[in-house]
C-alpha cells in the first residue's frame, strides 16, 4: 500500500494554480478532480498505515520547546513524536485523545514505542531525512 499523507498538497496546489509539478517531487497532483467535471477520485486498498509528522525547524516560541522533531500517527491511533536524538512521546490516542499520558517510560508499553520508533526511522529513511532518531 502507498502511504499517502500531506505529500500531496503542494502538487495539488501547484496543479489548481496551472503550474507545472517538478519531476522529482513526491506526491500526486489531484487538482484533476475537482477541475474535470465527472472525473472520480482514484480507488485505494484503505487508508495509509501512518503518516509522517514533521517540524524540520525550530518553533521560534520561547515558551515552548524550540528544537525540530518529527513524528508518525499510526492508522490504530497511536502517535509517537521524537525531538532529534531523543525518543520522546507515545500517545494512545484512543485513550488519551489530549495527548496527557506520555508513555514513553512505562515498561508496559516498551514493545509498542520500539515498535513506533523502528516505523518512524522506516518514514526517515523513505524520505531521506537526515534527522536523527535516538535509541528507544
Amino acid at each position: 500500500m502507498t502511504n499517502r499523507t500531506h505529500v500531496d498538497i503542494t502538487p495539488t496546489t501547484l496543479g489548481l494554480c496551472g503550474i507545472p509539478v517538478p519531476e522529482e517531487m513526491e506526491g500526486t497532483d489531484y487538482s484533476r478532480l475537482v477541475t474535470t467535471p465527472g472525473m472520480r477520485p482514484p480507488v485505494w486498498d484503505g487508508p495509509p498505515e501512518d503518516a509522517y509528522l514533521s517540524l524540520p525547524v525550530p518553533t521560534g516560541h520561547p515558551e515552548s520547546v524550540d528544537r525540530g522533531r518529527r513524528g508518525i500517527v499510526t492508522r490504530d491511533n497511536w502517535k509517537y513524536v521524537c525531538l532529534e536524538g531523543q525518543p520522546w512521546l507515545p500517545f494512545n490516542l484512543d485513550d488519551d485523545p489530549y495527548e496527557l499520558a506520555n508513555l514513553a517510560h512505562n515498561p508496559a508499553f516498551h514493545a509498542v514505542r520500539s515498535n513506533l520508533h523502528k516505523r518512524l526511522q522506516e518514514w526517515i529513511d523513505k524520505t531521506g531525512d537526515t534527522f536523527q532518531l535516538g535509541g528507544v
